[in-house]
């Protein structure tokens, strides 16, 4: 799939640095279009590091709409990724079979590392970057307006609860439970988009356990089936 011009100069300002042509940033993928997606997956921040050499921006906006792009453009990297990375492909694999859904994987900061770990120093080396890694990330979820939202992993859940707290609505009976818990709950919380959308947010442990069909997230699978089933109807 190639992406229009129009999209990609959105997808343009999401990679790059502002005011360099440095790719630094990795703000969704999917086989498909975004667009038609009703279902974002969202971590902490994307890894690997996919490095998008100079003048290939056109090529790597290309390879966010198209897996097997992708996966051409970089198999080394992606064979050495860490298991959360491929269980969430596992899951989108499994949505699709399931439910015919080309689900949108993205993080709640989009700056690339090869380890989470390493935000928490880009955090004090490159603030601006950092900042906006969060801001690609709701200008995403903008963009493309899901009408549901996983957060995989603590870390992604506890960044978008900050990040969304304005206008997070969030069911009181939830507050104090875990993501292992809240897995087991379905939807724990909402929230509005400007046009009066509503998309609704669930938590789920991280994808590195889910394998080939998620057998240990049947609750999960669960909850998820029934909204999907009920958001068609």
């Amino acid at each position: 799939m190639t992406v229009s011009l129009g999209f990609y100069k959105i997808i343009y300002n999401w990679v790059t640095e502002e005011g360099t042509e440095r790719a630094l940033f990795k703000p969704f993928q999917i086989n498909g279009n975004p667009y038609k997606s009703r279902v974002f997956l969202v971590g902490m921040n994307p890894n690997p590091v996919l490095i998008v050499e100079e003048n290939s921006t056109g090529i790597f906006a290309d390879a966010l709409v198209d897996m097997e792009l992708l996966h051409d453009l970089y198999r080394p990297q992606l064979a050495q990724a860490p298991r959360e990375f491929k269980g969430s492909m596992q899951f989108a694999a499994w949505m699709k079979e399931q439910f015919g859904e080309d689900i949108v994987l993205t993080s709640v900061n989009a700056y690339q590392t090869n380890v989470a770990k390493e935000l928490k120093v880009i955090k004090n080396t490159d603030p601006t970057n950092y900042e906006r890694g969060m801001d690609i990330f709701k200008e995403v979820v903008d963009e493309f307006q899901p009408e549901i939202i996983i957060l995989q992993g603590t870390a992604a859940l506890e960044q978008f609860k900050s990040l969304y707290y304005e206008t997070l609505i969030v069911d009181d009976s939830s507050i104090p439970l875990k993501v292992q818990e809240l897995e087991n709950v379905g939807v724990f919380a909402e929230m509005y988009y400007s046009n009066g959308n509503n998309v609704k947010i669930l938590a789920v442990r991280s994808m590195a356990y889910f394998g080939k069909d998620g057998t240990s997230f049947e609750k999960f699978k669960k909850n998820l089936s029934e909204l999907l089933n009920k958001d068609s109807e």
